[in-house]
Order: C-alpha cells, then structure tokens, then sequence
C-alpha cells in the first residue's frame, strides 16, 4: 500500500514539473514514462461502455497480477487508479480502464486473463493498436500453462518482447453478455 502511495505521488509529481504539452514517450501529457506500464480497455461491445465488476490479469509463469481500475477519483483501495494519473501516462486514459505500472524485466508474460463478471460470458473480442482482432473463449480460472489468454501471441520474457520501459498499450478488450439476443461471435482460435 505504502509503495503504490509513493508511487502515486511521484507521478502526480511528475505531472506537476513536466505540465502540459511534449510528447511524454508514453502518450501522456508529458510525462516520461520511466517503467513498463501494461494498459487495457474492457467493454461492452453492444454499449461501448466500461464493465463493472470485471477484473484484468497480466499472466506470468509464477502466476497472476492483478491489473488496477482506473477511477475518477481514488478511494484508497490498492486496486484503483486515479484519472488524472492515468491520463498523465495514456491521454486517453478513462475511468474502468485497466493498468498495472512496474512491470517487471524478468517476468515472463502469458498473456492477460479477464475474470469476467456474472451476465458476461468468456468470450472476448480482443482488438490490439494495430486493429488486429481475435475471439477467444477465456478459460474459466487463471492459469500460468498454455491456453486461450488475451496477447498470448506476445508471450515470451518482458524485456525480450517488450523491450525498453515504456507503455505496453495492449488495446480493447469486449466480453460478451451472455444474453441469447446477442449472440457471440464465433471463437477464432482452437485453444488448447
């Protein structure tokens, strides 16, 4: 708690001495982005609009790390981000979005794993920056072996596959209602 308060702080600070303007090298308002910073956005395909209750794994071989919600204003709780410090790192950044900050070097990444929350199924549409789009069914717990993860095709040690400490943007992710009005897509992938 002490440390993601530091770590708050430093880049409400950060925002503070660089202001607006530049161009930040992590599409913030002028904020260098000094670490690796996985973000994600979660919806609703049939609104458009952030799903409550959903929850963002970034997965690596020793398990899951929990990614942080991003909210229009803190609460205190861990698992929260602030707005205007996730604006300062993606302008945009908004509220029920995803982001996990310090992403390890030598961590090696399985993908991202969505728990989805009750009226949604595991079926995802996840569409990358380059507009690149996969439907997956998500397997149904967290898991560190081969399956059906969102960015499983990045898999590999962070440092290798991502390389220098900037933001890993790793697009939209839609999870679908499980409401036979709106049927799912058909699943791309035969995941294992």
């Amino acid at each position: 708690m002490r440390r993601l308060s530091i770590g708050l702080g430093l880049a409400a600070l950060a925002v503070l001495l660089h202001g607006c303007g530049g161009n930040g090298g992590g599409g913030g308002a002028g904020v260098v982005v000094t670490d690796r910073i996985a973000y994600v956005r979660v919806v609703d395909p049939t609104t458009g609009n952030p799903i409550h209750n959903a929850e963002v794994y970034f997965m690596t071989d020793t398990g899951a790390i929990p990614l942080q919600r991003v909210v229009a204003t803190t609460t205190g709780n861990p698992n929260e981000v602030a707005l205007s410090i996730a604006r300062a790192i993606k302008s945009d950044a908004r509220a029920g979005d995803f982001m996990l900050r310090n992403v390890g070097d030598n961590l090696f990444f399985r993908g991202l794993w969505v728990r989805p929350p009750a009226g949604y199924t595991a079926i995802v549409r996840h569409t990358d920056p380059q507009n690149n789009k996969r439907v997956i069914q998500t397997p149904n717990a967290a898991t560190t072996t081969a399956a059906c993860l969102v960015a499983s095709n990045q898999a590999g040690l962070v440092r290798t596959v991502f390389g220098a400490p900037k933001l890993i943007d790793f697009g939209t992710i839609e999870i679908f209602p499980n409401n036979p009005q709106i049927p799912p897509p058909p699943v791309d992938d035969a995941c294992p």
